[in-house]
């Protein structure tokens, strides 16, 4: 495992620690099983064992990590039941927040909010391929928070976050062989369409196909490889 360090401030050392450790997982730089080690991550940010050990302590509350007694800290690895039962979690969330969307009047300014992400997405894609697949599920992810934001609800929100990371987790390690650009981008077309149109019906739809789709194809993938991410 080779990581290269960026050189950071000695404010907030735990959480420019945490915020780097999470970045190279989510970006498949650690990987799933990889032994994280106190003393080269310590000796590679220039800062103590303190931070770093404080870090690895948030990431196991995310689940991104597990710390095992007298053997080291792990990335963890994501079973096929763990992902089905993250995107069910999901739409239940993002359904609810659909209806409270349309049930407080708030359609426009849910437009307002997912104009930057969606034009995100779609510059990532070019010619049924991805551009920048990072900046795509990036988009993706802040399309979906914004949806579940409208519900001004902060442990729902907080839940939704935590799901959130390692459903980024999951479709990081596949790349774009996760979902069809243009797929992707028809069902992103078909949520925004059905916004317009005011059809709550319609956009439960759209979501219900997108999250179920992508949930399908992860799960296809990980039965393919075993079972294990």
């Amino acid at each position: 495992m080779v990581i290269e360090f960026p050189s950071i401030t000695h404010l907030d050392l735990t959480e420019q620690t945490y915020h780097f450790l999470k970045d190279r997982i989510l970006k498949r730089e650690i990987s799933p099983g990889d032994k994280i080690s106190v003393e080269e991550i310590a000796r590679g940010l220039r800062v103590s064992r303190t931070p770093v050990v404080n870090a690895l302590k948030m990431l196991e509350s995310d689940g991104l990590v597990e710390i095992l007694p007298r053997r080291g800290t792990f990335v963890t690895h994501l079973k096929t039941r763990d992902v089905a039962e993250l995107f069910e979690i999901r739409l239940i969330i993002e359904l609810h927040a659909a209806d409270q969307i349309f049930l407080e009047g708030k359609i426009n300014l849910f437009l307002d909010a997912i104009e930057r992400p969606l034009s995100q997405m779609q510059s990532a894609i070019s010619d049924d391929a991805y551009v920048d697949y990072d900046a795509f599920i990036n988009g993706d992810r802040d399309l979906h928070m914004n949806l579940v934001r409208f519900l001004n609800n902060r442990r729902l929100i907080l839940i939704y976050s935590d799901l959130n990371v390692h459903m980024q987790v999951a479709r990081a390690h596949y790349l774009d062989t996760v979902e069809n650009a243009l797929q992707a981008q028809r069902e992103h077309e078909a949520m925004l369409s059905s916004i317009k149109a005011k059809d709550l019906n319609a956009l439960k739809k759209a979501l219900t196909d997108h999250i179920t789709n992508v949930r399908g194809r992860i799960l296809t993938m990980l039965e393919e490889r075993g079972g294990n991410l």
